[in-house]
């Protein structure tokens, strides 16, 4: 190829290229992120009802791990606002429990809530989550996480876990369509906050939001075993399911029951 070709076609590669990288973005995030504020609704008086079953795992002092089930049905209530210390309106989200639909609502703890143009956070148990960042898209990810130390430990039925550790937030579907309980949804968003498994330790966080409404759905797994830690290790050590391995921790599942 002669030098003036040659020349020709790295100009055309190069010009073919800047125009590509000129091509708009796919239609992920909405030119107005106001839009996808409908997926953390803050409003006195709304109220979203769940069902929460849970597996507590505690590894006992004979060497053998006690599993005990247990369901709760939760009440969360938007119940007033205030401003912190900057000035931003914050929410109070009263939590209320009972162990069935014929007994009383008990009172258990305040949540509380905020909402800027760009971040959506939750504090529970004095704990403070990032839990969505504004606008995102399919590939978003974010460190939801950045308030709490990773090595943070918290206690499950007298044993000290980590749970924690290398949590990276990310946005798995968007706006799709999907039955969760009783109820179908238009749309929802579904982001994993953690998901990381090893031969001591599993971890995942899962949430799902429907638009209107808020979080429809939760699955979480903190689950520590010393299972594969066995001289020699068992052959079935990283096939074993964790259910059946898992010596400490807790796996809890919350659904949707009702909402207004």
């Amino acid at each position: 190829m002669s030098q003036f070709r040659l020349l020709t076609a790295i100009v055309f590669a190069a010009v073919w290229c800047w125009n590509c990288s000129k091509l708009p973005e796919p239609p992920y995030v909405s030119a107005d992120p106001s839009a996808q504020y409908a997926y953390f609704p803050l409003e006195t008086g709304r109220y979203v009802d769940y069902r929460v079953d849970s597996v507590v795992y505690d590894f006992g002092p004979g060497g053998s791990t006690v599993r005990d089930s247990f369901q709760v049905f939760a009440r969360e209530v938007v119940t007033d606002t205030l401003r912190d210390n900057t000035g931003q309106l914050v929410y109070r989200i009263e939590r209320f429990e009972r162990k069935n639909d014929t007994l009383p609502w008990e009172f258990r703890q305040n949540i509380f809530a905020a909402r800027t143009p760009s971040q959506a956070i939750r504090t529970e148990n004095n704990l403070r989550f990032l839990k969505l960042v504004f606008p995102f898209d399919r590939r978003s990810n974010w460190n939801g996480n950045l308030w709490i130390d990773q090595y943070r430990e918290i206690e499950v039925a007298g044993e000290r876990l980590q749970p924690f550790v290398n949590w990276r937030y990310e946005v798995d579907s968007l706006d799709i369509p999907a039955q969760i309980g009783a109820f179908s949804f238009d749309s929802v968003l579904v982001v994993t906050e953690v998901d990381e498994s090893n031969a001591i330790e599993r971890r995942l966080s899962r949430v799902k939001y429907a638009k209107h409404v808020g979080v429809v759905f939760r699955e979480q797994w903190i689950l520590d075993s010393q299972y594969c830690n066995q001289i020699p290790p068992p052959a079935d050590c990283l096939t074993k399911p964790w259910m059946e391995k898992a010596e400490k921790g807790y796996i809890l599942r919350q659904i949707i029951t009702h909402h207004n």
